[in-house]
């Protein structure tokens, strides 16, 4: 399969200006920089490309932690996925939250934003063995406790690769378990085509209840937030749901 090429930026965003404010972020967490660190990470993601150039201009700003079920997760004791976990922004903040780290694991299928999360906060040699790589799901039934999908359902085009997400899911997590995380979805009206920079799936609230209750999962609690990015199309119709809901035991 060949390999996937890098997207562009939103009009009014550049690589350049990204790259600088990622780094202030992760500047905060008390990552230090060496001397013309900036100037090398330019030249190699101008001359590679971001594959996702949204998740560079997230980077360093954790979802996980704003979602209304995170307060219950670092007192939990099981094993937790990270299903699609982009640039490990989420792992790193469950470790900062106290979340034992032999509990962790972190999947996703290619290397690239991954690789990229290592180069902004420079901490390879430390996490690196919290994550799993494959173009197929690796895990067997009732691995995990919690599997959190963080933005993820919102990049699954295919109807059929969204059932099958799903579908592991459940069968990852043991009975009991809680998916949680979050997708774009709207408000209301009809859903229109994807544009360049755009989401390519945007869930009503029915559909995401219909797709999360289709794959088994109960007791669903759906939360809508207001925080769309500007430059997606029509976004005073578009929110982001977070999600919790639950295997039966």
């Amino acid at each position: 399969m060949p390999a996937p090429k890098p997207l562009s930026f939103p009009p009014g965003k550049t690589l350049p200006e990204e790259l600088s404010n990622v780094m202030k972020q992760i500047e905060t967490y008390g990552v230090v920089y060496p001397e013309g660190y900036y100037q090398m990470l330019l030249k190699k993601y101008s001359k590679e490309g971001v594959l996702y150039p949204h998740i560079l201009m997230i980077l360093g700003k954790p979802r996980i932690s704003n979602h209304f079920y995170y307060s219950h997760v670092p007192k939990e004791t099981g094993r937790l996925l990270d299903y699609g976990c982009g640039t490990g922004d989420n792992v790193r903040q469950l470790i900062r939250d106290g979340f034992p780290r032999e509990k962790i694991t972190a999947f996703d299928i290619n290397w690239a934003s991954i690789n990229l999360g290592f180069d902004m906060y420079r901490d390879r040699q430390e996490i690196h063995d919290l994550f799993t790589v494959s173009d197929t799901f690796p895990f067997g039934p009732e691995e995990f406790d919690l599997v959190y999908s963080a933005s993820v359902l919102q990049v699954i085009t295919e109807d059929e690769e969204l059932r099958n997400y799903l579908a592991n899911a459940w069968t990852a997590l043991t009975p009991g378990g809680i998916l949680f995380g979050s997708t774009f979805g709207l408000v209301e009206g009809a859903i229109s085509s994807p544009n360049e920079w755009g989401p390519p799936r945007v869930m009503l609230r029915e559909q995401l209840t219909s797709s999360l209750t289709g794959a088994g999962f109960t007791c669903l609690d759906i939360v809508q937030r207001y925080r769309v990015p500007h430059y997606i199309p029509n976004s005073n119709n578009k929110c982001v749901f977070q999600f919790c809901a639950k295997k039966p035991a």
